[in-house]
């Protein structure tokens, strides 16, 4: 789970040696929920290739931003976020979150 700014960094560091996918949800939102629900449902097979991470939205703001900043992507919640080689290969929010389109990156 991130929770603070200062883990950011080291994650998209990170996915010079392992694509990193970062998952933005707000514990508020139906939508997240379902969204969350997706990707935990497709955990297993995600993690073969990426290490994964969780934020919430609500409770760290500031890592929430901090990831928009440095990966220069508009924030969303929910939102996922795959980083390979230090750039953003992937987005998707709201519907467009759907762990097939992920793993496709890895075909």
């Amino acid at each position: 789970m991130i929770s603070d700014p200062s883990q950011i960094v080291p994650i998209i560091e990170a996915s010079q040696e392992n694509p990193q996918l970062i998952y933005k949800h707000s514990h508020r939102c139906s939508v997240c929920f379902v969204a969350r629900g997706e990707l935990e449902q497709s955990a297993a097979d995600i993690k073969k290739y990426a290490d994964m991470h969780f934020v919430n939205v609500v409770r760290s703001r500031d890592a929430s931003n901090k990831i928009a900043s440095e990966l220069d992507v508009r924030h969303e919640s929910p939102q996922a976020i795959l980083i390979d080689q230090g750039e953003v290969v992937w987005h998707g929010s709201h519907g467009s979150i759907d762990a097939d389109a992920i793993l496709e990156y890895f075909k």
